[in-house]
């Protein structure tokens, strides 16, 4: 028979027993609540976007198509006869393409054709096209092709000013002892008659002499890099080809505007990015092992760390978010904030400095220094952020362009980059 306790131990034993449970549900309770909070961190679901802004000036797009151009065929136009004066001929060539703003969802490009003589500009007709982009979200793609056939319903047109200018020409290159003979308006009729047949009747003949074995004028392709997409919007603004991407991440949308980083350098390309979204892709690089996940109480990692990482970006002050859960022994959750600033280094990498961090919330008993928190995981955040900017890639009619980040800034709700483009190193050729 088992022994029990005398009824005076009882009455002693009792007025401590709430004392001796409490501690025991109440830490019972915190790690509930922490792991609960964990989880829901971890198990955000994706928020409606648009979350990336990619703003191509144009210009640059045209300027590297321009060089594919060169040795294209050529086209000899005989000019029409005056009397019995002949007046020679005129070489055609296709001289440029250029970009240009198009209905939402495509994108235009102007095509001139230079009719030169001796090497010297006459006069150009201009050809008007708009292209269908080609966006492939899961590949993080859009393209761009513009060929010879896509040419070959589009109908020339020549401004006012060209056909001026043409008349100009035959003016110039009468013989002197023919002209008085011939008087201005017979010459400025027979510039008009030759110019309506130009983009009239014999068209179709000159523009298949001019793309005979031409490949694509335009092909390019633009890579947004390793962020996960749900959809591609192209949209032409006024200098910039736009695109619209919108992310599979826990990250808030970027506010309306234009795709260009207010105050950027349009000769660059520019690329807004949500907060979230780096924040978001931090979390994504700890879960993957890419930086590290576990921390000690002073903020280093360690794999045996006690706590777990996570990255939030909230617009407002110190927008920033560093949470660390400590999930089993003496449970807690800390949340800092902070407001980062960053600039860009001659070598392309970013300074970041967060000198504002603060412990914010703080759920148990833990404390630890945060100022430590954003010199670490704080800095990688925006590491990740600038590699995905240094990620995107350029291919152009088969050449390959490389963004650099040449400037940098956050403001309360999204990250902004300046991006240079260069011509990608060609792999060496081993010697046989």
């Amino acid at each position: 028979m088992r022994a029990r306790p005398a009824p005076g131990v009882l009455l002693v034993l009792a007025p401590l027993l709430p004392l001796l449970l409490a501690p025991v549900g109440c830490a019972s309770s915190v790690c509930s609540k922490v792991r609960s909070d964990r989880e829901a961190f971890t198990r955000r679901a994706a928020a409606p976007g648009p979350h990336l802004a990619l703003a191509v000036p144009y210009a640059t797009l045209s300027q590297s198509v321009q060089r594919s151009l060169t040795g294209l065929p050529q086209v000899r136009l005989p000019l029409p006869d005056l009397g019995p004066v002949d007046l020679g001929a005129l070489a055609v060539a296709i001289r440029s393409v250029a970009f240009r703003p198009a209905p939402a969802g495509s994108v235009g490009a102007r095509v001139t054709v230079a009719l030169t003589s001796q090497g010297k500009p006459v006069t150009a007709l201009e050809l008007d096209a708009v292209v269908a982009p080609r966006l492939d979200p899961q590949a993080g793609s859009v393209r761009l092709r513009l060929g010879a056939a896509d040419l070959r319903e589009v109908r020339p047109s020549m401004p006012p000013a060209e056909r001026k200018r043409f008349a100009e020409f035959l003016l110039s290159i009468v013989p002197g002892a023919a002209r008085a003979l011939v008087g201005r308006e017979q010459v400025e009729a027979l510039a008009e008659t030759f110019l309506r047949e130009l983009v009239g009747g014999r068209w179709p003949q000159i523009r298949d002499g001019l793309l005979q074995g031409t490949g694509d004028l335009v092909d390019v392709e633009i890579d947004l890099g390793d962020v996960p997409l749900t959809k591609i919007e192209l949209k032409s603004g006024a200098a910039d080809l736009e695109l619209w991407a919108h992310a599979a991440l826990p990250a808030e949308a970027l506010s309306p505007g234009t795709a260009r980083p207010a105050g950027s350098d349009a000769r660059l390309v520019g690329l807004r990015m949500s907060g979230g979204v780096a924040a978001a892709l931090a979390n994504r690089a700890m879960a993957s092992g890419q930086i590290p996940a576990r921390y000690n109480r002073d903020g280093a990692p360690d794999p045996r760390g006690e706590l777990l990482a996570g990255v939030d970006w909230r617009a407002g002050e110190r927008p920033l978010k560093v949470h660390a859960w400590s999930t089993e022994g003496t449970c807690a959750r800390l949340t800092f904030g902070g407001t980062p600033k960053v600039a860009a280094r001659g070598g392309g990498d970013l300074a970041v400095d967060v000198a504002d961090g603060t412990l914010e919330e703080v759920t148990g008993s833990l404390r630890v220094r945060a100022a430590v928190w954003f010199s670490g995981l704080g800095r990688q955040t925006f590491a990740v952020s600038e590699s995905v900017a240094d990620a995107i890639e350029f291919e152009i009619l088969g050449v390959d362009y490389r963004a650099r980040v040449v400037a940098a800034a956050v403001s309360r709700a999204e990250l902004e980059f300046s991006l240079a483009l260069a011509e990608a190193p060609q792999p060496a050729t081993p010697r046989r």
